[in-house]
């Protein structure tokens, strides 16, 4: 993604990254219509509390939880897991 592709007035979301396991969850932010994501230096320590923090920062955003979850699997490419090669940054 850069700056041209970004529509004016994007709409995204925050989303766990959604490691398996009791890894920390990385925080990402989405955007509607665009795959992959833009990785944050916001981590939680697991899921329960990355959901949480991510219900408070899309609350502000307007987004339900599940508003910012459907914009989230939106932004997955079809066909596959998601991997680092989705991350754009």
């Amino acid at each position: 993604m850069t700056a041209q592709t970004l529509p004016d007035k994007p709409n995204y979301a925050f989303c766990p990254s959604y490691e398996l396991g009791d890894e920390p969850q990385q925080i990402r932010i989405v955007f509607e219509g665009i795959d992959g994501y833009v990785p944050t230096a916001l981590v939680a320590l697991d899921i329960d509390a990355a959901e949480r923090l991510c219900d408070r920062l899309n609350a502000r955003l307007g987004h339900s939880r599940d508003d910012w979850t459907a914009l989230a699997g939106g932004s997955m490419r079809a066909g596959g897991p998601e991997t680092d090669s989705h991350s754009r940054h």
